[in-house]
């Protein structure tokens, strides 16, 4: 289906095509043309979202993109079968809508179906913890309970396992999910090669440690400086780039120094082309670098890094009001 461009529309423009497509969208019975309906409301709301509106306005513009997200993942999930899909748009629906459990119900069993090996469970207790933190129907939450269950079993936390189906089991007061938790509660043939959660659920290993900040990353929960061999990559808003090896240095040091640094400090940490300048270009170099992140994954350019202190006495420091992670 080709959508309209809608980011030459004004707002007042916008927000008529809004309410023309919620009268239509009412009476829109024909199965074969929802999925196409469901990406045209979908586009209108990202542009409404993205202009100027008042705070009840965006909050019902962003709560019915979610639900159109997640709808649109459902139908992906259930009629179409493009799994990879209905995750990226449902998890487009978690960041839109944090709150909602259902969203991350559904995440939860898609990433044990598309992700291969062990690691399947990490993350599948990963979204299976958030949505139980969320509210959810009585039949989600008895399955979710299972999954969550399987996940600690394959983990090798036995004693986890169990309380998780116990607690599945009491709310299935008449039994009619028995199927489904003696499906969960068997373990794999193929044994875990390694324990990733402790007995309270907490991670144990670095491996482990970088799956769930990414996931988290991806939810717009966390940063996530990652520094490999090949490059290092930033992650945050649900989406990553890659930097330059200049800004790579820079930003590794703003994660690494919590106090904050002065231009000075900048200029005696770095070996890059900064090295080669002044105290007084550092200044130049840091919005440079804000303006990589603010186009790479689209957030305001002081989120990250931000300045304090009086003319003269300034200091450059990581936002400390954010959640943050540093892999090397």
């Amino acid at each position: 289906m080709q959508t309209q461009n809608y980011q030459r529309y004004k707002l007042s423009e916008l927000e008529d095509l809004h309410e023309q497509w919620i009268i239509q969208d009412e009476s829109e019975e024909d199965p074969d043309f929802r999925q196409e309906w469901v990406v045209e409301g979908i586009e209108i709301h990202k542009e409404l979202v993205r202009k100027e509106v008042n705070d009840e306005k965006k909050a019902m513009y962003f709560h019915m993109l979610a639900e159109l997200y997640l709808e649109f993942g459902r139908s992906e999930k259930m009629i179409q079968g493009n799994d990879k899909t209905a995750f990226r748009y449902l998890q487009q629906a978690a960041r839109y809508m944090p709150n909602k459990g259902d969203t991350f119900y559904h995440l939860a069993f898609l990433v044990e179906k598309i992700t291969p090996g062990n690691e399947k469970w990490e993350s599948a207790a990963f979204y299976a913890k958030e949505a139980l933190e969320r509210e959810l129907d009585e039949d989600k939450e008895i399955k979710i309970w299972c999954l969550l269950g399987k996940a600690y079993l394959e983990l090798g936390f036995t004693q986890k396992a169990e309380e998780c189906f116990g607690k599945s089991k009491k709310l299935d007061q008449d039994d009619e999910f028995t199927r489904f938790r003696v499906k969960y509660s068997k373990k794999a043939s193929d044994k875990a090669s390694f324990l990733r959660l402790d007995e309270s659920g907490a991670r144990i290993s670095k491996r482990a440690d970088r799956d769930n900040w990414i996931e988290k990353s991806r939810l717009g929960q966390c940063f996530v400086l990652e520094v490999g061999h090949r490059g290092t990559t930033l992650y945050g808003n649900g989406a990553s780039m890659a930097l330059t090896i200049p800004q790579a240095e820079l930003l590794k040091l703003f994660f690494e120094v919590k106090s904050g640094l002065t231009k000075y400090d900048i200029l005696n940490n770095t070996i890059s082309p900064a090295k080669e300048k002044n105290a007084n270009s550092i200044k130049t170099d840091i919005r440079r670098l804000r303006s990589a992140i603010k186009k790479g994954i689209e957030v305001e350019e002081h989120t990250l890094i931000q300045t304090v202190g009086d003319r003269g006495n300034q200091k450059y420091i990581l936002n400390p009001h954010i959640e943050k992670y540093l892999i090397e």
